[in-house]
């Protein structure tokens, strides 16, 4: 059964938690997302010079979610990025990338990702609100050296826009909403693990969603499809031993704060590599496997503890689960009752 297409959120529900900044000054506008981003250079094309700034944000040190609407017709020219990676994503309206020798027209449907090489320029029209997704580039360059299992020494380099509606870029989309909703929830800041499963994911869905200098290098971006794709192992032998190998290690380590790209690491293997041999043996993936190891982690912890001694939120979080509520329905999908089923006795 087909999961059913994401859309993006109305800008109301984009971190309708956190506080929100807003101006219609120009300079303090530009000074503004300087300071959250680079240097650049703010253009209102209103014939009064008007903007109407909205902005709210939440990061942790690798990755970061904003909302950002100028509110009015805007030219921003920025400097190379260099150091960060953004990908912008129209909520409604539309805007123009222009990065020399390539311009892309982005609306709801495409996203935009501004080169870190080269200076750029933008439009975006009135009424073009934008969710941007923010990692640093030694985050997203540790990310490609554990999925791909390659040195990127050399630097890392990613295509300029992406399709939001193809099957890699729902799977960003995915792993963007459950970082999202962690960083935007009502309850408790979410614990370390859970935090870094949620960026990890983010990351290396990014990754496989756009070109990107590594890839197009290994022969492992499929054009046709416009994702990035290895196959199975030429052994199905090699491959079930791996796979074999990846479970043993995944039972042994349940009870610790483990991530799917260090279990591969330790197997030897590139996460590309063990993903695709989980597939050909399971039709699943690693990372699915983790999360059941991580569910049944979260059972045994509700069976054996008393109610009084901890709650279900703070179980969920020590097993790497940010948002109560998705906790909640993995587990009764997988156990048939509710955690505080299953802590009352």
């Amino acid at each position: 059964m087909l999961s059913p297409t994401l859309r993006l959120p109305r800008p109301d529900q984009v971190l309708d938690r956190r506080s929100t900044l807003a101006t219609v000054d120009a300079d303090e506008a530009q000074k503004t997302i300087e300071e959250l981003f680079c240097a650049h250079r703010l253009t209102p094309l209103d014939p009064g010079g008007r903007v109407d700034l909205t902005l709210r944000s939440a990061t942790t040190a690798n990755v970061g979610v904003h909302l950002l609407d100028y509110g009015a017709d805007v030219r921003i020219s920025p400097r190379a990025l260099e150091d960060f990676f953004l990908v912008q994503m129209p909520l409604q309206g539309r805007a123009t990338m222009d990065c020399g020798n390539e311009i892309i027209k982005s609306d709801a449907r495409l996203a935009t990702l501004p080169p870190i090489d080269r200076d750029f320029s933008m439009v975006w029209e009135a009424g073009t609100p934008q969710l941007i997704l923010y990692a640093s580039l030694p985050a997203m360059e540790e990310a490609a050296r554990r999925l791909f299992g390659t040195d990127v020494s050399a630097g890392l380099r990613l295509g300029h826009s992406l399709d939001l509606k193809s099957p890699a870029g729902q799977a960003l989309l995915r792993a963007a909403f459950e970082f999202h909703d962690a960083l935007n929830s009502a309850d408790s800041a979410a614990a370390p693990y859970a935090l870094k499963l949620l960026e990890e994911a983010v990351l290396h869905r990014w990754l496989l969603a756009v070109p990107n200098n590594i890839s197009l290098a290994l022969g492992q971006w499929d054009s046709g499809n416009g994702t990035t794709a290895v196959g199975a192992s030429s052994s199905n032998v090699a491959t079930a031993r791996l796979v074999k190998r990846f479970t043993e290690l995944l039972e042994r380590h349940s009870a610790e704060d483990v991530m799917a790209s260090e279990l591969a690491e330790a197997l030897g293997v590139p996460l590309r590599t063990l993903q695709a041999a989980v597939s050909a043996e399971t039709g699943s993936t690693p990372m699915a496997l983790l999360r059941t190891s991580r569910l049944l982690r979260a059972r045994r912890m509700l069976q054996e503890c008393e109610p009084n001694e901890q709650s279900v939120t703070m179980i969920a979080q020590d097993c790497g689960f940010a948002h109560l509520g998705r906790f909640a329905q993995a587990y009764y999908a997988a156990f048939g009752e509710l955690p505080s089923a299953t802590l009352r006795g």
